[in-house]
């Protein structure tokens, strides 16, 4: 439900760009929510929301909704290169193509959700989770949005709470 909650909101907040530029600034172009195992030892589950100019925003998951915990900048080209592959692709298509995924969280794992709101307004935006499909490397815009996150991690400070 609260991930439904974010991402609602962020589509909401989301701006849409042609195919065939980069992505406007203030564009959301990927959001990556983890479920599951991270929530065992506290409200460890973060959403990681990315707009077109690189900022990022980190917020914890808990109870009663989410909080800010941290902002930051990652590389544009970066998620440059993600708008691209999305500019080019069918997210219902891509979607529809994947091999089934495998419930993570259901052994103390940790499950992925990523959204990619940028170019699919007005229409409903898919929802690619981990627990439905595989997110695999293999497929160019997972390549791109797996750089974005990871840079994404590396820029923000998320301190894990203990219960």
């Amino acid at each position: 439900m609260r991930s439904i909650l974010l991402t609602a909101i962020a589509l909401i907040l989301a701006g849409c760009a042609p195919a065939d530029s980069e992505p406007v600034a203030d564009a959301t172009v990927l959001i990556v929510e983890s479920s599951g195992g991270c929530a065992q030892l506290g409200p460890n589950c973060v959403s990681i929301v990315v707009k077109g100019d690189g900022a990022v925003a980190a917020f914890r998951i808990t109870a009663s909704g989410s909080e800010l915990v941290d902002t930051a900048v990652i590389d544009r080209e970066l998620v440059a290169a993600l708008a691209r592959e999305l500019a080019t692709t069918d997210q219902n298509e891509l979607l529809a193509s994947l091999p089934p995924g495998e419930c993570r969280g259901c052994f103390d794992g940790i499950d992925t959700t990523m959204t990619f709101p940028i170019y699919a307004l007005p229409v409903e935006t898919p929802i690619f989770s981990s627990v439905d499909v595989r997110l695999d490397r293999s497929e160019p815009v997972f390549a791109a949005a797996w750089a974005v996150y990871e840079a994404a991690q590396a820029a923000i400070d998320v301190p894990v709470i203990a219960r």
